[in-house]
């Protein structure tokens, strides 16, 4: 069974080991040579009818931290070090995660008047017997499910004209329907009652003076996730977190409530209803895992960043980057190709607008502090095992670690591999000129492609 925040990888059946004995250790050896970093843990645990004390342990599992690890990073570090493993497993939210992530009960989908503007009753003798509602007006609200709340006016549409109007989201209780519906600037609907008993008695009270209040049924089918910190504008206002936004949402029903929100009957009014179901765009941030963005084309980032999309389409046509949608579709290919596929650069670059150029300039200089972070790591990691080897070993942890059956080293071909490369470099005067001359540049790339990191895409 998937494990919602690590990736696992399966070394031999759980099923031959005495359940008693498992134990995890963070990092170490196994297999009496592979060394295992500490952001991995190792599952150990004593093969049935062997759990004497003097009886070993066998490492059972590895796991990989989402926090870490990704599915792609987890798999290339077991290829690298030969590791073999049974059944590997990605991560997967827990099911009962999934209504904070991907649904939610269509109670959330409720917008009331108590968090919105209150109904309004239309007094009109050209239009006897109607009535007006402002459902929303753009705004940022309190929500009780969300938080801090906002609906983009620019994805939201109604389910069908005329519109049905009901008692408090009721299917059975109807009051009557729209005879004119907008979305612009406002969601406001106009309509007329019915001829039913329920209806021409909740009119009666209305004209009389009783305040009745409105509440909008309207799921979403993309929510932009906006995490404590963070804030995104819509409607040309800004929302801070922790909150959403329904960028894209369609409003179903309107309904005329004693009280804009009340639980029970809402609860009442959904019963049997399945939650509604959307796509997450997770923290306002568009992760390589979750929208493979390596692969992604700019209808897809429309409808995922449609904020971000039409920025850069204002952009294009002030900064003369692009004329028009294809300009800036273009420009998008182009981006993806000088990043290589590193979706937080191609976010970033797109973002900001930045040229082929400059976007392949950032690409070299991460590179490059890449290269640098791991030769720095690699020095750290030599002078603590130079350490550790003076240290003495941990009672309690060497029963799970078989470090001490380790009887080889592994040479370190770091030096003869750059020698070559820049052996490579030297003597290719079309590599100098793509590398502006910086050999260090070329080594970096080439160690990154090597671990997967980058992709060559196609030239056009």
């Amino acid at each position: 069974m998937p494990y919602p925040n690590e990736h696992s990888a399966r070394l031999r059946n759980p099923d031959d080991f005495d359940k008693e004995t498992y134990r995890r250790t963070e990092g170490g050896t196994i297999f009496g040579k592979t060394k295992v970093p500490k952001t991995i843990s190792i599952v150990w645990a004593k093969l049935k009818g062997k759990t004497k004390s003097s009886d070993p342990p066998l490492p059972q599992a590895l796991r990989f931290p989402i926090k870490s690890w990704t599915e792609s990073k987890a798999k290339a570090w077991l290829k690298t070090n030969k590791v073999k493993y049974v059944l590997f497993e990605a991560a997967k939210p827990k099911d009962k995660q999934s209504a904070l992530e991907n649904e939610a009960p269509p109670q959330a989908c409720v917008l009331s008047s108590d968090m919105l503007e209150n109904m309004t009753f239309a007094e009109n003798k050209d239009k006897a017997g109607g009535f007006k509602i402002v459902g929303y007006s753009g705004g940022i609200i309190k929500h009780f499910y969300w938080g801090n709340l906002a609906i983009d006016l620019q994805g939201t549409k109604f389910y069908k004209k005329p519109l049905p109007v009901l008692e408090s989201h009721f299917t059975d209780k109807r009051i009557g329907f729209s005879t004119n519906q907008t979305i612009d600037g406002n969601v406001t609907i106009e309509g007329k009652f019915l001829d039913n008993e329920n209806a021409q008695s909740l009119r009666n009270d209305m004209e009389a003076g009783f305040p009745m209040e409105a509440s909008l049924f309207c799921p979403p089918s993309v929510i932009e996730r906006v995490a404590e910190g963070s804030s995104v504008k819509v409607n040309g206002l800004t929302l801070k977190g922790p909150g959403a936004v329904f960028r894209k949402s369609i409003i179903k029903e309107i309904s005329m409530c004693v009280f804009g929100y009340d639980s029970n009957t809402k609860s009442s009014a959904f019963a049997g209803m399945e939650n509604v179901k959307f796509n997450s765009i997770q923290e306002n941030k568009i992760m390589s895992e979750q929208l493979n963005i390596s692969e992604m084309n700019l209808d897809q980032l429309t409808q995922e960043r449609p904020d971000l999309v039409n920025e850069i389409f204002e952009k294009a046509k002030v900064d003369g980057v692009a004329e028009g949608k294809k300009g800036v579709m273009d420009y998008f290919s182009e981006i993806k190709e000088a990043c290589g596929g590193d979706a937080e650069l191609i976010v970033q670059c797109f973002e900001e607008n930045k040229t082929v150029k400059e976007a392949s300039a950032l690409k070299i200089d991460k590179l490059k502090a890449e290269n640098e972070q791991l030769s720095k790591t690699n020095t750290e990691l030599s002078q603590k095992q130079q350490t550790s080897e003076t240290n003495k070993v941990d009672p309690a942890l060497a029963e799970f670690n078989d470090e001490q059956q380790e009887t080889t080293t592994t040479t370190d071909n770091k030096g003869s591999d750059d020698e070559k490369l820049e052996a490579e470099f030297n003597a290719s005067s079309e590599l100098q000129t793509e590398f502006g001359g910086d050999v260090k540049a070329y080594i970096a790339f080439k160690k990154a492609e090597a671990n997967e990191q980058v992709r060559i895409l196609a030239t056009k």
